[in-house]
C-alpha cells in the first residue's frame, strides 16, 4: 500500500491530508509534498492523519523532520488526527516544541487561524 496527499488551503494555512501507508518506501514522496506545500501556502502546516491507516518508524520520523524542512517564521508543524494511535515520536516532538497535536482539522484550524 501507498502514501496518497492531497492539500487544501484554508486562507494561509495548508492542510496536508494523507492517507494510505507511510512507509519507508514513500517517505520521499511525503518529502516532496512538504517541500511542495511550503512552496505554495506561506502561512502554518496543517497534516491530517485521520484517513492514514498506519506508518512505519521511517515514516513518523519523517513527520517529525517534516517540522524543520517548514522553518521557524511558520511556527510549529500542526499535526492531527491521531486518533488512538500510538505515536511515540511525535508526542516527543510535540515535547520539544517542534510540533503541536490536535485532535482534528477543526480544532486545529481554529488554534492555528489569525485572531
Amino acid at each position: 500500500m501507498s502514501m496518497q496527499w492531497e492539500l487544501e488551503r484554508t486562507g494561509d494555512i495548508g492542510v496536508m491530508r494523507l492517507s494510505g501507508f507511510l512507509g519507508a518506501g514513500v517517505v520521499h514522496r511525503f518529502t516532496g509534498a512538504v517541500d511542495w506545500t511550503g512552496t505554495r501556502c506561506p502561512g502554518a502546516v496543517v497534516v491530517d492523519l485521520a484517513a492514514l491507516r498506519g506508518w512505519s518508524g521511517d515514516g513518523e520520523a519523517a513527520i517529525v523532520n517534516a517540522a524543520g524542512r517548514l522553518g521557524p517564521d511558520r511556527g510549529p508543524l500542526a499535526v492531527c488526527g491521531l486518533g488512538e494511535r500510538a505515536a511515540p515520536l511525535l508526542v516527543t516532538a510535540r515535547g520539544l516544541g517542534l510540533l503541536r497535536l490536535f485532535p482534528d482539522t477543526d480544532t486545529a484550524l481554529a488554534a492555528l487561524a489569525p485572531h
